[in-house]
């Protein structure tokens, strides 16, 4: 008889606690003699896949929630079964010379949204107009009140050497300095240099509270399909009890899980670091109140913008029963017998 094949995914551009766990070999460890099913890791961007046939009816996957929220608006059996913050610098840029330091020297100025028009879902789009919304909104402006300039993105050629940050912060460079916009939402890789030329009208880490600082790239989720939560839920929780041991040992060891994370991300660790805060931290799972506020607040604000249609109830579609299994089998586990 086959065996099932469980289809693991993680985002291969932002640190997960998956991704630790890949590169500490946790995962691989715990299921290597598993005999029932199959389970393949892959580290992958997003698919726009929304019809599972019964050989893919099992997977998860842990990435931005964005992706997720959109496939759950067209029908895709899955829950979330985790959630994790992790902040880092998104700030608003312009050019020094163009006198622009404020959110509300905004105003009436045209701010670059970059876009992918080959994709369905583009949560660079999302994530770019909530950046901007929690700018303006510390000066009483809103979308509105600007011109969002649409323009497609440009993709580093496939094998390339350059990160997909770096690749992203030189298109809004080149905008800037062709007169294309005014300013930009756009992380400064710590290898990008330039920052004399630059002005950060605004940058997200100074938002009071997490529903203003959520936007795709902080926000990230474990969403598994309906199929592996009824068909294998008891191995689904192993997993996510690893992932707690590995959330657990980050804690203890910080520098071992950013030297880890960076290899798996093909980062330098120092610049990692620069981008991100606390990643020990803000990779691990929870299903606190304040991380499922944000999650409903980018459901919402995705139907305001028109990048989902269709909206849910956002309760049904949270399973917290297998996170706290999964935490007390991770405990269990770690008691000497």
């Amino acid at each position: 008889m086959t065996r099932p094949v469980i289809h693991y995914t993680r985002c291969p551009s932002v640190p997960t606690i998956s991704a630790l766990a890949e590169a500490w070999g946790t995962l691989r460890a715990e299921f290597a003699e598993e005999k029932d099913v199959e389970i393949v890791f892959q580290s992958i961007g997003f698919s726009p896949k929304t019809e599972y046939d019964h050989k893919d009816r099992l997977w998860l996957r842990n990435a931005g929630h964005a992706p997720a929220l959109w496939k759950k608006s067209h029908g895709v059996g899955c829950k979330v079964v985790g959630l994790a913050f992790l902040d880092g610098r998104y700030p608003v840029l312009s050019l020094h010379s163009s006198g622009l330091t404020a959110p509300g020297t905004l105003k009436g100025r045209r701010l670059a949204v970059f876009h992918n028009p080959d994709s369905p879902f583009d949560l660079m789009i999302a994530q770019q107009l909530k950046i901007y919304q929690t700018a303006l909104a510390t000066a009483g402006l809103g979308l509105d009140d600007v011109e969002l300039v649409r323009i497609p993105r440009a993709f580093p050629p496939r094998g390339a050497r350059e990160s997909f940050l770096l690749a992203g912060f030189r298109s809004a460079l080149a905008a800037l300095e062709e007169g294309v916009v005014d300013a930009v939402a756009a992380s400064i890789p710590p290898d990008g240099g330039l920052y004399p030329r630059l002005n950060v009208v605004y940058d997200t880490r100074l938002a009071p509270d997490l529903v203003s600082r959520v936007h795709p790239s902080v926000l990230r989720g474990l969403v598994v399909s309906t199929a592996l939560i009824e068909e294998q839920r008891d191995l689904l929780v192993r997993i996510v009890a690893t992932l707690v041991r590995t959330a657990e040992r980050a804690a203890t060891q910080p520098l071992d899980a950013l030297r880890a994370l960076a290899s798996d991300l093909g980062q330098a660790p120092e610049n990692l670091a620069a981008v991100y805060e606390n990643i020990a931290q803000g990779i691990r799972l929870d299903l606190n109140d304040d991380y499922l506020a944000t999650l409903d607040a980018q459901k919402s604000f995705l139907l305001q913008q028109g990048l989902i249609q269709k909206d849910f109830d956002l309760e049904s579609w949270i399973d917290r029963s297998v996170l706290a299994d999964a935490t007390v089998l991770a405990h269990a586990h770690s008691q000497p017998a």
